[in-house]
Order: structure tokens, then C-alpha cells, then sequence
């Protein structure tokens, strides 16, 4: 046990709440993320793209369209952080409060984002408690139409777009869920050493897309996207020696699963 007092309960708060919140340790950890999330996230950055200094896209493109429809809200863990499993239950308890706020329908829907902060988990704790739970959990949730995003000040993901980016360096450790849009579905793919990883994202978020609410924009064209995904990946499966597994180890690169890597600028549907 880490000795830190048990956590405010401050509930859902919008980002102008946030700001309004009275001078204590618990408030400055949510003040310090929105913070990073106003100056850096929701803007442009020189070295998002390696050699395009001047690209008008935000580090995340998705979280100007989110905080301009005001369907922001962040969240402070409700315990003291002491496994993995308290990480992954804190997360948990926004799954079925983040669809049914509203907006339920619409493409408004789909710019709604819960950010959790856990201002007790330290940096020493970061790799277990937040990126392994990210990695244990994240399939599950796109299975569920969501994306799950990792933000923690020592990530070692870079970026898609330029190795020595690194978005998800938060000033404190936090998850992020919002829900899946049709431009998502390229990030089923893990861009790991497991193409059989891939290939399970991509059937499971198949088959829950149906059942989906809200349901999917663009479900034909995104149908279309994940049936060319499943076979792209079923060839390059069957046409491997070692059954799917290449055996490079790598770097960590950020593997779309967060909010750092689409292309669409504001809109979901771009």
C-alpha cells in the first residue's frame, strides 16, 4: 500500500469544473491533466509528423472535436491504486456511463471522452499499472465499440508518424475511454509481432459491432474496412512459417490503441 490518502469523490467533471475546483493535491492532479490536454494534445505539435514541422493536425486530431462540443469529462480514481486490478476496476466503472450520456445518438456521440486520472500511481508503478493493464484490458474494450487510451510521464510508445514522439507522456497517470469511430478500425491492428493479435481484435470488433449503442457511423463502410482487414491478416497468418509470429521484438511503437494516432481532423467521420 503506497500511504496515500483515499481519493476525493468529485464525480464526472466537465472541463470548465475542473478548473473551478478549490487548491488540493486531488484537484491539481485533474487541473495538471486538462492542462496537457488544452496545450498539447488538442493542438498542433512540430514533431508529430517526422519532416512536416508545419501539419495543422492536433497531436490527437479527435480531442479538438471533443472539448469544442464541450462532450469532455474527467474523473479521479476512487481508491487507493495498489495492483493492476484496481486500475482496470476504476476504468471499468465508466464503460457503461460513458454511452449513456448523453448525447446517445449522432455523430455528436462519438466525440464523448472519460479521461481518469490516478494521481497515486507513481512512475516506478506506471509500466504494470497502466500500460500492462492497457494491454490486458484494451481488446476487451474494443470488442465493446470503444478505445482505450495510456497516458503515464515515462511511456515508451512513440509516435506513428515519428519515432521520437512521444504523445502519451502525461504529467500524470491516466486512462482514457471513448467510443470507436468508422477511421478506427485501422487501429485494430496492434503492429506487434503477433498478426494473430491483430486478427482477433479485428473479428472480435466485428462481431459486436452489430449489437453496438450507439451504433457505428458509417457501419457499411466500416463493415467493408474490417472484412478487408480479416483477410489481409488471414493471408499474411497462413503465408508465415512460423504461424503468424515474425519474432522481431522492436521498440514500442503507439499502436493507434490511445487517442494520439488518427487522421481525421475533428470529425469522426472524416
Amino acid at each position: 500500500m503506497n500511504g496515500s490518502p483515499v481519493p476525493r469523490d468529485f464525480g464526472l467533471l466537465t472541463p470548465a469544473e475542473v478548473k473551478a475546483l478549490p487548491h488540493e493535491a486531488a484537484a491539481d492532479a485533474l487541473k495538471s491533466m486538462l492542462g496537457w490536454v488544452d496545450i498539447f494534445v488538442a493542438k498542433p505539435h512540430p514533431e508529430r509528423v517526422s519532416g512536416k514541422p508545419e501539419s495543422p493536425l492536433a497531436v490527437c486530431p479527435f480531442m479538438p472535436g471533443s472539448l469544442k462540443r464541450r462532450l469532455t469529462w474527467f474523473a479521479l480514481a476512487q481508491r487507493i491504486i495498489d495492483s493492476p486490478a484496481d486500475v482496470i476496476s476504476e476504468v471499468e466503472r465508466y464503460r457503461v456511463p460513458l454511452k449513456e450520456l448523453q448525447p446517445t445518438f449522432g455523430i455528436d456521440a462519438r466525440f464523448k471522452t472519460i479521461i481518469v486520472v490516478f494521481p497515486t500511481v507513481t512512475p516506478e508503478m506506471a509500466p504494470e499499472f497502466i500500460d500492462a493493464v492497457h494491454a490486458t484490458v484494451s481488446a476487451d474494450y474494443k470488442s465493446d465499440g470503444l478505445m482505450l487510451g495510456e497516458f503515464h510521464a515515462e511511456s515508451q510508445k512513440s509516435g506513428k508518424y515519428n519515432s521520437l514522439f512521444f504523445p502519451l507522456r502525461s504529467p500524470v497517470p491516466a486512462m482514457a475511454i471513448r467510443l470507436m469511430v468508422a477511421t478506427d478500425s485501422k487501429f485494430l491492428l496492434v503492429e506487434s509481432d503477433d498478426p494473430l493479435k491483430d486478427l482477433e481484435n479485428c473479428k472480435a470488433y466485428a462481431a459486436a459491432m452489430p449489437s453496438m449503442e450507439p451504433p457505428p457511423d458509417n457501419v457499411q463502410e466500416m463493415g467493408a474496412i474490417l472484412l478487408g482487414l480479416i483477410e489481409e491478416i488471414e493471408k499474411r497468418v497462413s503465408e508465415s512459417p512460423s504461424g503468424g509470429k515474425n519474432g522481431d521484438e522492436g521498440g514500442q511503437e503507439n499502436d493507434g490503441q490511445d487517442f494520439q494516432e488518427d487522421d481525421s481532423e475533428d470529425t469522426p467521420e472524416a
